[in-house]
């Protein structure tokens, strides 16, 4: 028969105190003590202890000292490494490395050493406050898409310490939602054909010349500008008028093709004139810090960078998305252009132009319009 698990609080120095004492799977006596602020607290401590030791065994011996800390050690050792990829799937590891790791770190400076079955619920909305107040590094407000984005992971990491039987339960499941979506401001500028022409001309200045293939690029395929900057040869075909974005490229390791238009078809021309002709070389030729030129090159064309009401050149995916779904396209296969998985995450990539709303405004009015004259010859009918 199992021995009952029993204990008793005390005070010492003006602290109470529930202690426990129980034997581990080797024989071997352990006490247990833990602190409280008050009698009562103390005596509901140790409830909890004694029931944890009957559901868990004395493996909640070992648990009960982890820290948040430990958590991230053995998150960076087994999670935090470079992506292993075969046949195409992700097999472990992360694509973001770096990202991940600063955000351990950030995790690391309001967790660290507090015990990982001590954070409660509190204490990630705590650190949801915190990080809204903490400015980005350029001094700007931090966003609540870029918090959202920080505590999707912290829920991440919380569920790999539930799966290791380390906490009961994950905080974040504690309360009411954390992560508010439905409270992100949504990027929605796309660039206007005036923009496009003023955007480009800016482009034909010797130091900005490298950026307007790129942009053509971007606004003529619906591509990431990561997806851009590793294009090779290889996976340019002219003939055929197709470009292949290989699937380790991709956001979604799944591979597409996409096609050519003539006018990049004709910016591709140069661009192979002047390569050193190997497949393996990338088609643009740039580095991935194109950011200031396309800054320089938006102030000349009096277009506002960056932010959320400012151009990027994720804009530019926006961009293209709509326009196809303005020219009727079926928006599963705008996705499908766009690499996406999901019809929803396209749906958020279109955006409701000047020229959209007017073109909404139109066709209600003409069905008001024909609603009214059928209304008025049933009346001359009746009369």
């Amino acid at each position: 028969m199992k021995k009952e698990n029993k204990g008793y609080v005390f005070e010492e120095n003006g602290k109470w105190y529930a202690r426990t004492t129980v034997r581990d799977e080797n024989g071997k006596r352990r006490n247990i003590k833990r602190t409280a602020k008050s009698k009562a607290e103390a005596k509901e401590l140790l409830k909890q202890i004694i029931r944890q030791l009957d559901d868990e065994g004395t493996q909640a011996i070992e648990t009960w000292s982890l820290t948040f800390n430990d958590l991230a050690n053995y998150c960076e050792k087994h999670y935090a490494i470079p992506a292993k990829i075969v046949e195409n799937t992700k097999i472990e590891g992360l694509r973001d490395l770096r990202r991940v790791k600063t955000l351990i770190g950030v995790y690391r400076q309001f967790f660290g050493s507090k015990k990982l079955r001590e954070i409660t619920y509190n204490d990630v909305r705590a650190f949801r406050t915190i990080r809204l107040n903490t400015p980005t590094p350029s001094g700007k407000q931090r966003t609540i898409t870029t918090v959202n984005r920080e505590l999707a992971y912290l829920r991440r990491i919380f569920n790999i310490a539930l799966q290791n039987g380390w906490i009961l339960k994950n905080p974040f499941n504690c309360g009411s939602p954390l992560i508010l979506t439905s409270c992100e401001r949504r990027r929605e500028r796309i660039l206007s054909f005036d923009e496009e022409i003023r955007l480009l001309e800016a482009c034909n200045h010797p130091q900005r010349q490298h950026l307007k293939p790129l942009l053509i690029a971007l606004l003529d395929t619906g591509a990431r500008k990561g997806e851009m900057l590793k294009l090779q040869w290889r996976d340019v075909d002219l003939v055929s008028g197709t470009i292949t974005f290989q699937a380790l490229n991709t956001k979604t390791l799944k591979t597409r093709t996409v096609g050519i238009t003539q006018r990049l078809a004709n910016e591709l021309v140069l661009l192979w004139q002047q390569a050193d002709k190997l497949l393996d070389s990338t088609v643009l030729g740039l580095s991935d810090n194109v950011t200031k030129s396309f800054k320089t090159a938006c102030g000349i064309a009096g277009i506002k960078h960056g932010g959320i009401d400012g151009l990027t050149l994720h804009c530019l995916r926006h961009t293209t998305a709509t326009r196809l779904v303005n020219d009727q396209l079926p928006i599963q296969m705008v996705g499908r252009i766009l690499g996406h998985t999901q019809v929803n995450t396209t749906y958020r990539y279109l955006t409701a132009t000047i020229e959209t709303a007017r073109k909404a405004t139109n066709i209600l009015e003409s069905f008001q319009n024909q609603t009214a004259t059928q209304l008025d010859g049933v009346a001359d009918y009746v009369n």
